[in-house]
């Protein structure tokens, strides 16, 4: 078609990898200041629940980061960015729905699923 150069193409691809990439980190990070703010606290404060394995959980999510941030490649990086969202963040989201299942909702800080779901039911 002609639209747009080889070069051009090549550079709106590395713009794409890096906003995917920019997308993922944020997602990681929100996960990790989830599981330190509000889900290990609630586990403790109940006695209950994988603990350490979400501690470790959250090493292995920064770790991913910076993985990604020390790679030069944009395609690599993207690679690594799609790694660690649709298998490592949800494995870590596996283990932290199953600690939610078993903290006593008086303690949990974060909303629940039927809260999200039905908020509008919700409101006292």
């Amino acid at each position: 078609m002609g639209v747009l150069t080889k070069e051009e193409c090549a550079a709106r691809q590395t713009v794409m990898f890096n906003h995917y990439v920019g997308q993922v980190e944020i997602e990681a990070l929100c996960m990790v200041d989830m599981i330190n703010q509000h889900i290990i606290p609630s586990l403790k404060a109940a006695g209950v629940g994988p603990v350490a394995e979400l501690a470790a959980a959250v090493k292995t999510l920064q770790s991913a980061v910076s993985d990604i941030h020390h790679e030069e490649d944009a395609r690599k990086k993207a690679d690594k960015a799609r790694t660690l969202r649709l298998e490592t963040m949800i494995s870590i989201r596996e283990t932290a729905d199953a600690a939610e299942a078993i903290c006593p909702a008086a303690l949990w800080t974060l909303a629940t699923y039927k809260e999200l779901q039905f908020l509008d039911q919700h409101v006292e």
